[in-house]
């Protein structure tokens, strides 16, 4: 919860600051909101040219992971994954001698 600077008066008669709840993430790189954490991991995927091995996982996500509903959920998981390197845990996952270990 992140206050608004905005203070309201409560119904007992005290001030308290109005606040909202904020999703941030706290990387390496500072804190950043949800969309731009996805917006700077696709560009660094892009950039390391893992774009394939996403899909791999995204096509792998779809059918392992049946809490996942939407298109979004499974894109923003997938890319949960690859960054961590979680897939490497993964025994059923495919040939792993074609996946870049770094």
């Amino acid at each position: 919860m992140v206050g608004t600077g905005c203070y309201e008066i409560t119904r007992i008669g005290t001030r308290r600051e109005r606040t909202v709840l904020r999703e941030t993430y706290e990387t390496p790189m500072g804190e950043m909101s949800h969309g731009e954490w996805k917006e700077k991991a696709l560009a660094e995927i892009t950039q390391q040219g893992e774009l394939d091995l996403l899909e791999k996982i995204q096509d792998y996500c779809r059918k392992h992971c049946a809490w996942l509903r939407k298109k979004e959920e499974t894109e923003e998981y997938a890319i949960n994954c690859l960054c961590s390197r979680a897939y490497r845990a993964w025994e059923d996952f495919g040939n792993t001698e074609e996946i870049i270990w770094m």
